[in-house]
């Protein structure tokens, strides 16, 4: 897959799957997050957003009850290559 225009989607989502323990929560505060029926793990619809997206996703990873340091979902400004603050 390639990466779309960093000034069209300068967002990405890092999704760390092995962490994820299925409980749905980020589905339950983010359109973009949903899950799948045959592993019983989330899945993003995107790993690539923009500004409008940026929001619900960041409070996707936010309520994440797998997050053991470092979080299952992560958000990245592509621009500057920083992470961006999800902490509770």
């Amino acid at each position: 897959m390639t990466a779309p225009d960093i000034e069209e989607k300068p967002y990405k989502i890092i999704f760390e799957g092995k962490g994820c323990i299925g409980s749905g929560k980020c589905a339950e505060v983010s359109q973009n997050w949903g899950m799948n029926l045959e592993t019983g793990l989330a899945q993003a619809g995107s790993h690539y957003i923009d500004e409008s997206e940026l929001e619900h996703n960041i409070e996707a990873a936010r309520v994440c009850p797998a997050r053991n340091g470092d979080g299952v979902i992560t958000v990245v400004d592509r621009r500057t290559g920083e992470e961006l603050d999800t902490e509770p």
